[in-house]
């Protein structure tokens, strides 16, 4: 997506997923070469993504939810989502910015 003009004193939500790199007081370094400086945390809202997940926890993408299922056929570990009407979701279809965990198994 392209970054709208944008000019001084526009009000912007920025989302950015990432895996943290460094964190230090004021500073946030991420992936892919992505770094944040603020003054106070307050100024930031931060969600940590859970994961990995497990066979049975329960999450929304933003539209729906779904569950963890494992399968292992002859040896061969598969991990997917399931859908209430039963549709199979893979990992790579499911935006992470978007995920909330609903329910974790113990």
């Amino acid at each position: 997506m392209p970054i709208p003009r944008l000019s001084a004193g526009d009000h912007v939500r920025v989302t950015v997923s990432a895996t943290v790199v460094r964190h230090a007081p004021g500073q946030l370094e991420l992936t892919p070469r992505t770094y944040i400086e603020y003054e106070s945390a307050e100024d930031l809202e931060i969600e940590v993504i859970p994961g990995p997940f497990r066979r049975g926890d329960v999450i929304s993408d933003g539209s729906r939810p779904l569950m963890r299922t494992v399968v292992v056929r002859d040896g061969i570990t598969e991990a997917f989502w399931t859908a209430p009407d039963g549709a199979v979701v893979q990992d790579r279809e499911i935006r992470p910015e978007a995920v909330r965990l609903l329910l974790r198994t113990a």
